[in-house]
């Protein structure tokens, strides 16, 4: 079975200004989910640093990375934004933007000492951020009679598992996330710890 979880970061994080030869490269590292929330970070940086002379960036989306592009602004072609998704492929980070911002210093840095400032740039930012672990869950629907509902959250918090809704009528109905390779062990602990007095949780659509 492919890996439920996947790395990100945990909060938006500017590294300190990295100076190449006069050149000033600022480093963004943003979370994100969604093309909107790119477009609005990059959008809030071209703002806070309008002056400035490129602001190229990159960024991985989704659960396995696979909404990517990379972006030069401007810089000779592969010298900046493919430097930058490097450095986040190489750390399997996802939902990440990663903006560095060139204020130009007056002297050419050639692409090979281009994609190196870049590179290091956001390396810089990587190294200082706070990385999480994300682990992917799926719902599940588990019904289950009031005297048995302390053992009931007893075992939901053995699995780390996350209540996420309560429905109090004859019975509790409850609504759980579990870790998507963890449902089938859930199920047959559920089975074996309440011996047929709970049915066996169902996937919640």
């Amino acid at each position: 079975m492919s890996q439920d979880f996947y790395f990100t970061v945990a909060s938006p994080l500017r590294a300190p200004e990295l100076k190449v030869k006069g050149s000033r490269f600022i480093a963004d590292l943003i979370p994100v989910t969604s093309k909107e929330e790119i477009e609005n970070a990059l959008d809030s940086i071209r703002k806070e640093f309008h002056d400035a002379t490129h602001h190229c960036f990159a960024y991985r989306v989704g659960a396995e990375g696979l909404l990517i592009r990379a972006a030069d602004d401007g810089e000779p072609s592969g010298t900046a934004g493919k430097p930058i998704l490097l450095v986040l492929t190489s750390q399997k980070l996802t939902n990440v933007l990663l903006v560095v911002t060139r204020y130009f210093g007056g002297t050419k840095l050639g692409t090979g000492g281009l994609a190196r400032a870049y590179a290091e740039a956001a390396q810089q930012a990587i190294s200082m951020s706070h990385i999480i672990k994300v682990y992917q869950t799926s719902s599940v629907t588990v019904q289950v009679l009031y005297e048995d509902l302390p053992a009931m959250e007893r075992l939901i918090h053995a699995f780390e598992g996350k209540i996420e809704e309560s429905t109090y009528l004859e019975s509790v109905t409850l609504k759980v996330a579990i870790r998507q390779s963890q449902i089938e062990q859930f199920r047959s602990a559920v089975i074996d710890t309440f011996h047929g007095r709970v049915d066996a949780p169902f996937l919640t659509v």
